[in-house]
């Protein structure tokens, strides 16, 4: 029995025209931040122009040595600040990454008691925002005493169920003869993980590290 089928295609008009919309929209999305950049090196005087102007008339860097003097008078430096998001952010996100990797991997490729049930709380977990979860975390900080600590933002920022869910619906893909010839050839679980496993899963752990980046860097802010 013979299927055919019908081949979809947009004429030379209907691709510019998706073409332009698509521009246009990136446009749309790219003011604000062109914008909030050109504002940093505008004078005071040239902040209030209505309506306003999309570039600077005579630019300047006295914005970011003021920042940086202001930030001087404060008790805590401003570089401690970037040092503190900037190593929050890559050890919670370096550590989630592999955390979620090696939770993942037994939930897709392994038979266990239970694994079910898991799976299910993992998909579950994703459903609570971290605003609910902020004070029963606080709480627990507080009486095991991190409060104050790194360790306080990066260990709610490595108990997260996303990326388990996302690896282990990646792993679900790979097929299980891989993992075998690796069993075959005498390899730990230790070394398939490593060296079979995490290599096929850098399109998957790419994506949770953008994400956890983003994640970790918009908390450590607040």
């Amino acid at each position: 029995m013979r299927s055919s089928s019908k081949r979809v295609s947009r004429s030379r008009w209907g691709n510019i025209l998706v073409a332009l919309f698509l521009g246009l929209l990136g446009i749309v999305m790219v003011i604000p931040l062109y914008y909030t950049v050109i504002s940093a090196f505008k004078p005071i005087n040239e902040l209030f122009y209505f309506p306003p102007k999309f570039y600077v008339v005579n630019p300047t860097i006295k914005n970011f040595i003021s920042l940086i003097k202001l930030q001087s008078q404060s008790e805590v430096p401003f570089e401690r600040y970037i040092f503190n998001s900037v190593f929050v952010t890559l050890v919670s996100t370096i550590g989630y990454v592999l955390l979620a990797s090696m939770a993942a991997y037994p939930l897709a490729k392994h038979k266990f008691p239970g694994k079910k049930i898991i799976t299910q709380l993992v998909v579950f977990a994703i459903l609570f925002r971290p605003e609910v979860t902020s004070i029963p975390q606080y709480i627990m900080m507080s009486k095991v005493g991190i409060i104050d600590t790194y360790l306080a933002l990066i260990l709610p920022a490595m108990g997260g169920s996303f990326g388990v869910f996302l690896l282990q619906q990646f792993l679900d893909t790979v097929p299980n003869e891989l993992i075998e010839s690796g069993r075959i050839d005498g390899a730990s679980e230790l070394r398939i993980f490593f060296q079979l496993i995490m290599p096929i899963l850098k399109p998957a752990w790419m994506t949770v590290v953008i994400f956890t980046f983003i994640s970790v860097w918009n908390t450590s802010h607040n």
